[in-house]
């Protein structure tokens, strides 16, 4: 995940500076309306009448004692063939039905058919609208007054529509504007500029410090519906930004103030800023603005799509609807919420990063006073994003070349650096993680709540994740209360009753730190390990059943088979125990060696021995353990032999030895007595080599040779090499080539060195 994602999210609120030009659209309309709106007591109604003299000329529409209009003239010429009058210096004063209106047209001259009641206007005409002073011929007081400039205009009496096929050109306190065509209309109090509708909004703190100017196939004012509409296909620009649609309208208040402006009709808002291209499209585009004529809220709703386009990739952004909430007084963004199939795409070079849920809110900062760039800029504040929180289930995708982190939680909350720079990202609720590093096994966790950090270049650098924590990679598997993971090294930590396994084992301890890319393990803290049997054969197969090792640490690594116990090492298999400073096992070797202090303990087969001739046999031997002392001990579980050096020491019931060295070898346990076969994979002692200075003691029965070997199941040790010699406890000696003597009786065997075998009993002292 990189961190430029978040930050690009921010720009997705360009929606709020689209939205807000629509709003100026009806600014000039908006405060000439409300000083007409403040008049509210009409004049008294006059009656009809129909004066023609050359001083003075007046004619006046009434409906129900209320007088609509007024046209008067201060001369006027009758021409008796022409059935016209010529009038001079022409005031056309619109007082509307409910009189709320005080809006003058005045022009030089103007031609007056008497029949069809037409006044036509040749000359320049001049229409103020919301000006209380016009009619007097006194200049324009009010701030929100309109002042309109065309030619060719025609008034007709008994419609009270005032129009003109002329140019027209607008001014209000905030712009001025021009178009093709304007229609007055008295009966709906509808002004309409026909065509080529063009208009210009200066700079202000209303727009963003920018100016703004906007363009459509016409403009319509309905007063009495307190609507502005700009015509299609209209387009506003601010800045670098410019929205267009197939119409924009202006809903106006009971004071006439703009309270809601909407762009209908594939509204798109396109912009360009910090070195990208954005658009952001939708079915509508809307604003409200709160009485101090403040943007409040912007929406946009259905079918949303955002793309930013820069010379490293392409951001993506969709919703069905979004929701920017505005800080007060001020044109910047408190938060934005985005819901129904919210996704959120960045791609970046090799890298890309998506965002799914069903909702989603942002917080931005207040943001600083900065100088904008580019063509009629003016100063603006910039924000950046201080948080994003879903709002329902959520999934984070990142993907590099050789690595794809995917992350699922019910709930996701980010928040970012001043510089806009990804810093933490916490997951509640349910957290999973599934990680694909290469080729590898895909690494999954699963844990109650998540913390992630962020480094500079906006790769996660630690992973925290804890309460009922799970984690799974082919057939290894770990659990823990806790898990931290360190991208730079590649690790993970295990705290709180951490329990590791695989196909074959299974290690608990305090603490667990597993390397995942290199496999190396590191368990401290009362560490026990549980090896399964296998089919395959294994490296610990000692005796029956399942084998278990403890010690204060454990080291090695996963994929190389080889781990190290070590401090206190003991394994125990069965009957079969090892205790030793150190335990190392190698599993793909099938080999452990233990080293420092070594004790094993091994149970000897179990069965009747043989008779010699002429005897006959005794009752069974009891089974017996082995214990053997040592400085190191090597075990090969496919040959089931122990290697044992540096001075070993050997006792059981049946005797003791010692020797440099010494060689057990294990078999398979033997059936019971009831002819059932023994433990599965059990293993028991059944022959013994020892080298080097080897003595064996038997009660009072001294043995010394240079090898010594003892076979369980006939009970027989047989000395050789150098001078073998037997001394009992009378001090006889016996010696040969090789002595052979029986633990269950009192026999020795000696072999001459001639060959000649002679046979001496001796009683055993018992």
């Amino acid at each position: 995940m990189r961190n430029r994602e978040a930050a690009r999210y921010a720009r997705w609120a360009a929606i709020a500076a689209g939205v807000v030009a629509l709003s100026v659209v009806g600014v000039y309309a908006e405060r000439a309306l409300r000083r007409a709106h403040a008049r509210s007591h009409a004049p008294v109604a006059v009656p009809v009448t129909v004066q023609q003299q050359s001083a003075q000329f007046s004619f006046s529409k009434v409906e129900q004692d209320r007088t609509i209009f007024t046209v008067r003239a201060s001369r006027a010429t009758q021409y008796k063939d022409q059935n016209r009058a010529l009038l001079e210096d022409v005031w056309i004063t619109i007082y509307g039905r409910d009189g709320n209106r005080n809006d003058n047209i005045h022009t030089r001259e103007c031609s007056y058919e008497p029949e069809s009641g037409d006044v036509r206007c040749q000359g320049e005409v001049r229409i103020d609208i919301g000006n209380p002073n016009a009619g007097q011929g006194k200049p324009a007081e009010s701030p929100g007054g309109i002042e309109v400039t065309t030619s060719n205009l025609s008034f007709n009496r008994n419609t009270g529509e005032a129009s003109t096929p002329a140019p027209v050109v607008f001014r209000f306190p905030a712009g001025q504007g021009r178009g093709v065509g304007v229609n007055y209309s008295t009966r709906d109090s509808t002004v309409r500029v026909e065509h080529a509708v063009e208009f210009d909004l200066s700079a202000s703190d209303r727009t963003g410090g920018m100016p703004v100017s906007a363009t459509g196939s016409s403009l319509e004012i309905r007063r009495d519906q307190r609507t502005v509409l700009l015509a299609g296909p209209a387009l506003v620009r601010e800045g670098a930004r410019e929205l267009s649609a197939d119409a924009i309208l202006v809903e106006l208040d009971a004071n006439y103030r703009a309270r809601r402006a909407v762009a209908q009709g594939h509204p798109q808002l396109r912009a360009q800023e910090g070195g990208g291209k954005i658009s952001i499209s939708a079915t509508q585009f809307e604003g409200l603005r709160n009485p101090a004529g403040w943007i409040e809220r912007l929406i946009a709703d259905g079918n949303i799509e955002g793309t930013r386009q820069t010379a490293s990739g392409a951001d993506r952004f969709s919703a069905a609807h979004v929701e920017i909430a505005m800080l007060p007084g001020r044109n910047l963004i408190q938060d934005m919420t985005a819901t129904g199939g919210v996704t959120a795409e960045s791609q970046q070079g090799g890298d890309s990063h998506l965002l799914k849920t069903d909702a989603l809110r942002v917080t931005f900062s207040e943001g600083s006073a900065a100088k904008a760039s580019g063509p009629g800029a003016g100063k603006m504040d910039q924000q950046r994003i201080e948080s994003v929180e879903t709002l329902a289930p959520a999934t984070i995708e990142s993907k590099s070349a050789s690595d794809t982190t995917t992350l699922r939680a019910k709930k996701f909350v980010a928040q970012l650096g001043p510089g806009g720079r990804l810093d933490k990202l916490f997951g509640h609720g349910g957290v999973d993680v599934r990680r694909q590093v290469g080729s590898g096994a895909p690494q999954t966790i699963s844990a109650a709540e998540l913390a992630a950090t962020f480094g500079a270049h906006g790769d996660w650098d630690t992973l925290e994740e804890s309460g009922n924590v799970r984690f799974q990679q082919a057939d290894r598997q770990a659990s823990a209360e806790h898990a931290s993971m360190v991208r730079a090294t590649d690790t993970i930590k295990l705290d709180g009753s951490p329990v590791v396994s695989d196909a074959v084992s299974r290690t608990t301890a305090a603490s667990v730190v597993v390397n995942q890319k290199s496999g190396e393990l590191r368990a401290t803290g009362g560490v026990v390990s549980t090896y399964i049997p296998t089919a395959k054969g294994d490296a610990v197969n000692l005796g029956s059943g399942a084998a278990h090792v403890s010690a204060d640490t454990l080291s090695g690594s996963v994929n190389s088979g080889h781990v190290a116990y070590t401090g206190h090492a003991r394994l125990w298999q069965g009957e079969s125990v090892l205790d030793a400073d150190q335990i190392d096992l190698w599993r793909d070797d099938k080999k452990l060696q233990a080293s420092g202090h070594v004790v094993a303990v091994f149970p000897q087969i179990a069965g009747p021995f043989p008779a010699l001739p002429g005897k006959s046999s005794g009752p069974s031997s009891a089974p017996t353990l082995w214990k053997i002392v040592a400085p190191v001990l090597t075990y090969w579980s496919d040959r089931g032999q122990a290697h044992l050096e540096s001075g070993v020491s050997a006792s059981s019931a049946q005797g003791s030895l010692s020797s440099q060295t010494l060689d057990v070898f294990l078999g398979a346990a033997p059936a019971t007595s009831a002819g059932a076969p023994g433990a599965p994979g059990g293993r028991q002692l059944n022959r013994v080599l020892a080298q080097g200075s080897v003595v064996i003691r038997q009660g009072d029965r001294r043995g010394m040779g240079e090898q010594a070997e003892y076979t369980a199941a006939d009970g027989k040790f047989v000395l050789s090499g150098g001078q073998p010699t037997i001394v009992n406890a009378a001090s006889d000696t016996t010696t040969g080539h090789s002595l052979t003597f029986y633990v269950a009786s009192d026999t020795i065997l000696i072999d001459s060195q001639e060959g000649s075998r002679t046979l001496t009993k001796h009683r055993v002292e018992k």
